[in-house]
């Protein structure tokens, strides 16, 4: 499964161009909110890829897409809605208990509801900050990685990548982006974050 690398404008639909590391192609977001959720399906490694408005349902003759299909590394997969709490009213609650009958008699899939408050302010942040990282080249530092501590700080980490011809902090960066390096993301990324290789 790979996201849809064509979109359809629609006149009243606002669209966000993110591109995807996991899935080698651009998504297509249509609000803010979804393009928050992309960015955390980018750093859940249980997540093995995902796709934007994957496909459309009838539900009692309406069409219906929904915002995500998402595909895990445990073999299991589920639609996802995502929806800004205060659009939530009874109506909404009611088509989505349609919505979600119809696509499990579709699929054999659960479609689970996403809203602002699932979200993590912080981590989301810290995502924000490593995703500009994803995309540099660190192949070639695996070695070097496996000779440095299993423990250590984002600076240590700095200081080491500099020692390195051709490297820079930024390829630092991109070891955490990337995650050969795990931190705590419910805190804000700095150079005393504590990073541990799995």
């Amino acid at each position: 499964m790979i996201g849809r690398r064509k979109h359809s404008k629609h006149r009243s639909k606002h669209t966000i161009n993110f591109f995807s590391e996991k899935n080698g192609c651009h998504m297509w977001c249509e609000s803010f909110l979804e393009r928050r959720f992309a960015l955390h399906c980018e750093f859940d490694e249980s997540v093995e890829c995902y796709s934007t408005q994957p496909e459309h349902f009838s539900v009692f003759g309406k069409r219906y897409t929904p915002d995500f299909l998402v595909q895990y590394k445990s073999g299991l997969a589920e639609y996802v809605e995502v929806k800004n709490s205060s659009y939530m009213d009874d109506d909404f609650f009611l088509k989505h208990k349609k919505r979600k009958l119809v696509i499990f008699e579709t699929t054999r899939l659960d479609l689970v509801l996403i809203s602002e408050e699932d979200f993590n302010k912080v981590e989301s942040e810290n995502y924000e900050l490593l995703r500009q990282y994803r995309d540099i080249d660190t192949t070639a530092l695996i070695d070097e990685i496996n000779r440095l501590p299993k423990r250590l700080t984002l600076s240590m980490l700095e200081k080491a990548m500099g020692k390195i011809s051709g490297t820079t902090r930024a390829h630092a960066w991109a070891l955490v982006a990337k995650q050969h390096y795990h931190f705590d993301v419910s805190k804000p990324f700095s150079a005393d974050s504590m990073l541990m290789r799995p």
